[in-house]
């Protein structure tokens, strides 16, 4: 099973957990083995997926009541009335049970002509044999006639299934309306990696309520900026915690998109827990004293302090993004989800402090991209206070980084892990475990020890000093020599500490393993076999040849001092790579299983 499809059957059993102690836990298969059982609960969670992902509901109840599949649906499994989009859709989902039915099978003619669309729409309470529809699709019925400004209303036919059908045939098929595909490409890209990564529900256009008790100025204070191609206007201002909670809850990382990094509960346990604490402490509101509070960029900002509400008022944000204080919104998200019934009280007077920067070009018929990028690095980085920003974090949102993290996710499956805490959400719903997770660091390592460039795979600071351009991380033969790499580093370094002190050794096993294979004349498992031969057999030519690289020690038999070949001093010396490569080079010759696997001009510099 390919890691993508196990991934996503992960999920789908994750949102079947949802339903325990539930009315719907008999039909999710909660706690049932029964095959048939599982494969029909994961096609309804197949449909809960699709509503979570596209539409951003988080409860499970909610998205139950948009599912319509059963008895009598009229070949409509599901629906979502969206008033924003003023945009109704209507959904035909086919989950596959096996990986290669679900990537290779096409839905057909037949299940398409079973949408009774056109019925359904003009008001019929039954299909053309005179069965009633079910309860559920007389409430879609209903709802449809209830919209006072229907006329306003587009439909849009969403097929989760692959199809092989052209779009024409397909919207002959639908009754003439537009239909949506979500092939397995796409389910995977769409609908699987947003969800495990916090992205998967945009925030374009929020409203914030605001309480206007205790503020004595009015809701804000406001301060207008000029830069050579924005005019930024600064607005400050408090905000209910579980407003910016509530946000955070249902956007998730979709809102830190301009933020070096994302969820930090992995690497500011102290700093979310302060936070937290400080926020839960009852009658008090030291919260907006002890935090530094959010910065939130906004393409528009609205307030309104008159919306006939005694001291209440309303914020309007447009496409916003929180570059600075995400882990402060992602603590409150926690601390919400933790205990919804009584979130209200516990969140009952507490505030945050808000600064939301609205970026307005100039010119209007040309955006500076470059300009309003180094203006938001520049804030990010002055802002941040509670949690250091990394080098490394600076270059989590370059254009590179994002092309590779697409690469490896649709190549491999591999879940490249940008930006801190990217995948954090995924981890804490339990779709996919950390030990799936692909730190940045090593991948990088990795990526140059399969090249050849071990010298450098084993230095500090990384991300500064690889050397790759552009064009070389996403080269896909090396990508493909990076994948076996990885497979050959999870069983040589299984408890990796991610420390070049601590597995010098071992990228030098990936090296050699990943040079017996080629190909295809060796797989993994075969070479993974005949490493530490290979390994032992360079050490004994090396300490014959590098007389120098020697160390004192200590008999513990006899107890009497002596020198012998120091494996550690030779790693960390300029001779470490150029023996390596000379290893390979000379096994290549003599082997034909073997290839060599280095580049152009070989590094010989001392190891940091």
């Amino acid at each position: 099973m390919s890691k993508k499809y196990a991934i996503l059957v992960k999920i789908l059993d994750q949102i079947r957990e949802e339903a325990r102690d539930t009315k719907w836990a008999n039909q999710y298969a909660v706690d049932d083995n029964g095959a048939d059982a599982i494969m029909a609960a994961r096609s309804r969670a197949y449909i809960h997926l699709y509503l979570k992902v596209m539409f951003g509901i988080g409860r499970f109840d909610e998205r139950e009541a948009y599912i319509t599949d059963g008895s009598y649906d009229g070949g409509i499994d599901g629906f979502f009335i969206d008033k924003e989009s003023k945009r109704i859709y209507l959904l035909q989902s086919k989950f596959r049970n096996t990986e290669k039915n679900f990537e290779e099978k096409n839905i057909d003619y037949g299940e398409l002509l079973a949408m009774d669309i056109e019925r359904i729409t003009t008001g019929h309470d039954q299909d053309e044999a005179g069965n009633q529809y079910n309860g559920k699709i007389q409430g879609l019925i209903r709802k449809i006639s209830e919209i006072s400004d229907v006329a306003r209303f587009n439909y849009q036919v969403a097929i989760l299934a692959n199809c092989s059908i052209s779009p024409q045939n397909v919207r002959k098929l639908t009754g003439g309306f537009n239909a949506d595909v979500f092939d397995f490409a796409r389910v995977y890209n769409d609908l699987v990696f947003p969800i495990i990564s916090g992205t998967y529900f945009k925030a374009s256009d929020l409203t914030i309520k605001l309480d206007l008790n205790n503020k004595s100025a009015g809701a804000k204070t406001s301060y207008s900026v000029n830069t050579p191609s924005y005019e930024c206007e600064i607005t400050v201002l408090f905000v209910p915690a579980i407003e910016i909670a509530e946000v955070m809850d249902k956007y998730r990382n979709s809102v830190l998109e301009f933020n070096p990094r994302s969820y930090l509960d992995l690497d500011g346990q102290n700093v979310n827990a302060a936070i937290k604490e400080t926020l839960l402490r009852p009658d008090s509101n030291e919260f907006a004293l002890m935090n530094n509070g959010l910065t939130i960029l906004s393409d528009e900002t609205n307030l309104n302090e008159r919306i006939g509400q005694h001291n209440k008022a309303q914020l309007r944000l447009l496409n916003p993004q929180i570059i600075n204080g995400g882990q402060t919104a992602y603590t409150l998200s926690r601390a919400l989800s933790e205990d919804r019934e009584n979130a209200a009280q516990r969140f009952q007077g507490k505030e945050v402090l808000v600064k939301v920067i609205t970026l307005t070009a100039k010119d209007a018929t040309q955006d500076n991209v470059a300009e309003r990028r180094r203006l938001i690095d520049e804030i990010s980085a002055a802002t941040n206070r509670q949690t250091a920003v990394i080098t490394t974090d600076k270059f989590s949102n370059d254009s590179i980084h994002l092309d590779v993290q697409k690469l490896l996710f649709d190549r491999f499956g591999l879940l490249y892990e940008r930006k801190r805490g990217e995948f954090s959400d995924g981890v804490f719903a339990g779709y996919i475990d950390r030990s799936e997770v692909l730190d940045r660091t090593l991948f990088m390592r990795l990526l140059l020890t399969v090249h050849g460039r071990i010298g450098r795979a084993v230095r500090k600071r990384i991300f500064a000093i690889h050397g790759f351009t552009d064009a070389e991380l996403k080269d896909i033969a090396l990508l493909d020599r990076f994948s076996i790499g990885l497979e050959l580093f999870r069983r040589i370094a299984p408890r990796n500490t991610n420390s070049p002190k601590k597995f010098r050794d071992a990228l030098a096993k990936v090296y050699i393993g990943v040079s017996m294979i080629n190909d295809a004349k060796m797989g993994t498992s075969e070479a993974f076999e005949h490493i530490d031969s290979a390994w032992d057999e360079l050490l004994k030519q090396v300490a014959q040849t590098r007389k120098k690289h020697v160390a004192r020690y200590v008999d513990p038999e006899t107890g009497n001092s002596r020198t012998a070949f120091s494996p550690e001093k030779w790693m960390n010396s300029a001779d470490f790579q150029t023996d390596l490569s000379e290893f390979v080079a000379r096994q290549a010759k003599s082997s034909p299983s073997w290839k060599i696997v280095q580049p152009s001009q070989p590094e010989v510099e001392a190891v940091a």
